[in-house]
């Protein structure tokens, strides 16, 4: 960010301001309603709060690999090559305890259905910081000879597990709930030439490790093998699930959307996330965290040519997956950045990560101190369609980004301006998270933003008036020369103008 003279405020502000007077003299402006923005963090990802971005632009940032990962992998026999990304991660809000359902895959091969794995444990994992993780006896379920294990539900081709907490009306059933992908036999399936082998099937639980399956299962029939992932949205009380979209639809690797009100009755799924002509050729799937008021989505993209035998990708990426950040504020209507940077890269092959063939997002992001923890499954193969590599490690990578810097605003050595829309003045200070370079500066004009009188600039208001804030802060307050507060501003309706 820039260190521009002082008269370089006056003349970037007139120039700014020659364009404002576009209402005065009307002969009756009604107001917008302002944005309710309450006291809480703000994030810049979409146009909820940001009105205009002027010489400046969003920025998706990738998170920081841990340089121990995989933190989780294959230690005991009954973990086969590892942990994958077929899971959940959850923190108690009262214990603080992070917790970890996930599959993992046994490399024997079925000879009567190709290469496919004949068993999938649920392996279950704890931890008191995220970090380092036990394994729990459970004594549940035998695996190779032995109960002495952390497997918390029955081994089989059970895949594709997520768990989640329920709300207090539902408390009659369990704490939490858990929806896993399951084959079935073509005799167990009403109409079998027309309807799929795979199905989901639910079950429920008090402590998230033993689990009661549905009386109502399957509660799905057909193909949805990947993340299913189901968020409860408290203000609707409904449940949202993301999963595959239906073979009607068109190609299957899509991100649909059904909700339901039970867990039992689902509406028909929709395609809430479709491929555009920059996209990968497959989105596999999309787990969904809900983050200070956003639904962030993790879409897992399967890079692949039409026809890649004879035409591969110029970039090498071939059946690599890696994943790519979206976000919504109602979990329906989906965004991201237009140029579709990767969130989660897959790392350098040939030099020993275990995710350059797949990195793949898992659901919770989880805000710890001053970090946002970002949970994914590294997988050291490609995914080419229909090959199961027996021997390929996979496991539980950990990443971490500063708290709410997933997408930032900035400008470069020309400077830029970001404009909000109109929100209501709720007392108190402006904080601001944000970094500035080398001798880079922000100063803040606060403008009135209601009616007739929008975008009008106060005197003691301006960018010249604002203290500049430069270096790296989560939480600075932003002053002007008459004071931090904004109390004696002389609307209650204000836009604030961002120079960088």
């Amino acid at each position: 960010m820039p260190t521009l003279p002082q008269y370089s405020a006056a003349i970037n502000e007139s120039s700014i301001r020659r364009g404002t007077q576009t209402l005065r003299g009307s002969y009756d402006i009604i107001p917008d309603e302002p944005v309710e923005v309450g006291h809480e963090r703000q994030l810049l990802m979409d146009w909820h709060v940001v009105d205009d971005l002027n010489g400046s632009e969003r920025t998706v940032h990738q998170p920081i690999k841990h340089p121990d990962n995989p933190i989780i992998r294959a230690e005991q026999p009954y973990e086969s090559n590892g942990p994958t990304s077929w899971g959940t991660i959850l923190r108690e809000p009262d214990s603080g305890q992070f917790r970890i359902w996930t599959a993992v895959h046994h490399p024997e091969i079925r000879r009567d259905q190709g290469r496919q794995p004949t068993a999938v444990t649920g392996n279950y994992y704890e931890s008191d910081d995220g970090l380092q993780w036990r394994r729990p006896e459970l004594g549940q379920f035998e695996f190779q000879g032995s109960k002495a294990n952390n497997i918390f539900i029955e081994p089989s081709y059970q895949d594709h597990v997520y768990v989640l907490p329920l709300p207090t009306r539902m408390h009659d059933r369990g704490r939490y709930a858990l929806i896993y992908f399951q084959l079935r036999q073509p005799h167990e399936i009403p109409d079998p030439e027309h309807m799929h082998h795979m199905t989901l099937r639910l079950a429920f639980s008090d402590d998230g490790i033993g689990w009661t399956d549905a009386p109502q299962n399957p509660i799905w029939v057909g193909r949805s093998d990947t993340n299913n992932c189901i968020i409860y949205n408290p203000d609707r009380d409904v449940f949202m699930m993301y999963r595959r979209s239906t073979i009607n639809a068109g190609e299957i690797r899509r991100i649909a959307y059904s909700e339901s009100k039970d867990l039992i009755s689902w509406t028909r799924p929709v395609n809430v996330v479709r491929r555009e002509e920059i996209d990968a050729l497959m989105l596999y799937g999309m787990p969904v965290s809900h983050y200070h008021g956003v639904y962030f989505g993790y879409l897992h993209r399967l890079h692949s040519s039409p026809d890649f035998e004879n035409d591969p990708l110029p970039d090498g990426k071939d059946f690599q997956m890696d994943t790519e950040l979206m976000w919504s504020r109602d979990g329906l209507r989906w965004e991201r950045h237009p140029r579709r940077p990767a969130f989660i890269p897959t790392s350098a092959p040939y030099q020993g990560a275990v995710d350059w063939g797949m990195a793949r997002g898992m659901a919770n992001m989880i805000e710890v101190g001053d970090e946002i923890r970002v949970y994914y499954g590294g997988y050291a193969r490609l995914h080419p369609p229909g090959v199961v590599i027996p021997d390929a490690e996979s496991g539980i990578c950990l990443a971490t980004v500063k708290r709410d810097r997933l997408v930032s605003v900035g400008a470069g050595s020309r400077g830029g301006y970001m404009l909000t829309k109109p929100m209501a003045y709720p007392g108190g200070r402006l904080h601001v998270n944000a970094k500035t370079a080398n001798h880079g500066l922000i100063r803040v004009a606060v403008r009135e933003g209601d009616g007739v009188r929008d975008g009008e600039w106060p005197d003691d208001w301006r960018f010249e008036e604002s203290v500049p804030f430069t270096g790296d802060s989560l939480d600075a307050v932003m002053a002007w020369r008459g004071g931090d507060d904004l109390a004696a501003f002389p609307s209650r309706t204000i836009r604030l103008h961002f120079w960088m």
